[in-house]
């Protein structure tokens, strides 16, 4: 998708199984496992080698494993009843209980196992935290770039896209078991190529133009289990909102790391630059840009909201118009947006509802593996969404051989290290100032009593604990959330 093409199948249920030594039934201890879930906005992407190859992982003795998982309207489409959703989400839980039921026999620890994700794959990792029906699966968990309270993982409005999708397909219908079995006739191709076409304006507002993605799914409201565990175990994987969950303690309570890139929005910057009309449509309704679950009263016109969109419009451009001119600012609020402060409350909310550690990261380092700014051809400095992923697996697309001693190797090897470090003991620097490969930097824990103070590893050339990252421009959305929300921490706890 990133390179304008769609492929694969929905016989896609397989995983890879990669291994730093062959088993032995003689071998103990276990090795530790990772299981890497890949993002693309919940509508394309795999877990094949070409993209994420496991030769530097593995070489640090943790046996990891890629999965791939159903996607658009086939993993995610939603009308309640046969189909609640989230089945690309469900797709996921199967693949880490047939890790726990056969990874010894590759030389794993089912009882040592880490998930990881990256955009929609770290918003899924989340999701399985927050699902019941995940329990007891993994026993740590890494989201990068994405969280379930970004606004663009879930869908508020599924079901009338799912009947928009019939109706794109040939078929007008309120009735569900009509349009299930009409789609059931359509070929995969044609689903997908159909799913964007199901967007309304005001759902590209709201969640960035992903037509298919997780939903609430509400059919457990007559269970006479409501509230329990139980109500989870016939099939349903989400039934409340992430951050009541949270909120509850009602989830899979395990070590979490997690973080966001500095430009994560320089991938999308590309739509303004090839449509001149899309700046103009943003300059004259500046209010689109202000997050979905942003409870300002009143409609998308109403004074609140302009008044919103002014003070969010002042804040990032001042008086400057939308323009070629001012796409580093515009960089810097959709990446807040859309994924700095939805991962920062994360970790905030995980800090204050839990009791297991919480790491969290910004990641800072523009070199030469930075993989979506390599293939996409962006020249622009910063960090894109996706960057991190060249210094965690070998491309082979990128076919770039490094001087072993380059800035880029150094880096490579932190950020390895640390990732499989936490795989391993819970804990991204266990050696802390010892740690001369590391730079001697102790990776600090979000800090219990002070979530409003948050300390965080900004990865760069080298790495450094600082306090509160990004701090006026997430400050700002701190104060719009608390005004009309009231859940954010700095009034909660």
């Amino acid at each position: 998708m990133l390179l304008d093409t769609y492929g694969g199948s929905e016989d896609c249920l397989f995983l890879n199984v990669f291994t730093p030594i062959l088993p032995s039934e003689n071998r103990h201890p276990k090795l530790p496992v990772m299981v890497f879930i890949h993002g693309g906005a919940f509508t394309f992407g795999s877990g094949n080698t070409f993209l994420y190859g496991p030769d530097y992982i593995v070489q640090e003795g943790v046996i990891l494993v890629t999965i791939n998982y159903r996607l658009g309207p086939i993993g995610f489409l939603s009308v309640g009843g046969d189909a609640p959703g989230n089945a690309g989400l469900k797709d996921q839980v199967l693949a880490l209980k047939w890790v726990r039921d056969n990874i010894a026999a590759f030389g794993g620890n089912p009882n040592d196992v880490t998930i990881f994700g990256q955009s929609a794959g770290g918003a899924s990792v989340h999701y399985l935290m927050l699902s019941p029906m995940a329990s007891g699966l993994f026993h740590r968990a890494i989201c990068q770039s994405g969280t379930a309270l970004n606004t663009w993982a879930r869908a508020p409005h599924a079901r009338e896209r799912a009947f928009a999708l019939g109706k794109v397909l040939g078929l007008e219908t309120n009735d569900t078991s009509k349009l299930l079995e009409h789609l059931r006739t359509v070929s995969p191709k044609m689903l997908i190529d159909a799913a964007p076409l199901t967007l309304t304006p005001e759902d590209a507002r709201s969640n960035i133009g992903l037509p298919f993605v997780p939903v609430i799914e509400d059919s457990w409201a007559d269970s006479q289990w409501e509230g329990t565990m139980d109500a989870f175990k016939e099939g349903h994987f989400l039934a409340e909102e992430p951050l009541e969950l949270i909120k509850k303690k009602n989830y899979n309570n395990v070590p979490l790391l997690l973080g966001y890139n500095t430009h994560e929005a320089m991938l999308f910057i590309r739509r303004l630059r090839k449509d001149p009309s899309l700046i103009k449509a943003i300059e004259t309704d500046f209010e689109r840009l202000i997050p979905s679950d942003l409870q300002i009263p009143g409609g998308k016109s109403s004074e609140a909201v302009v008044s919103v969109g002014k003070d969010v419009r002042d804040f990032y451009l001042g008086s400057r118009a939308v323009s070629n001119d001012t796409l580093e600012e515009m960089i810097y609020l959709l990446t807040d947006t859309m994924f700095a402060h939805g991962i920062v409350e994360t970790a905030r909310q995980h800090v204050a509802n839990g009791r297991s550690k919480v790491y969290l990261y910004r990641f800072e380092f523009d070199g030469a593996l930075g993989l979506y700014k390599r293939l996409l051809g962006i020249a622009r400095p910063g960090t894109c969404h996706g960057d991190e992923l060249g210094y965690l697996f070998h491309f082979g697309l990128l076919n770039l051989s490094l001087n072993p001693h380059s800035i880029e190797t150094q880096v490579k090897y932190r950020m390895v290290k640390m990732w499989t470090n936490f795989a391993k003991f819970g804990n991204p620097t266990p050696y802390g100032k010892d740690d001369d490969a590391l730079n001697g930097v102790t990776w600090k824990p979000v800090n219990g009593t002070d979530v409003m103070n948050v300390p965080y590893l900004n990865i760069n050339a080298k790495n450094e604990m600082k306090l509160n990252p990004d701090p006026d421009r997430l400050k700002f959305w701190d104060n719009l959330y608390m005004k009309y929300n009231g859940n954010t921490l700095s009034n909660t706890v």
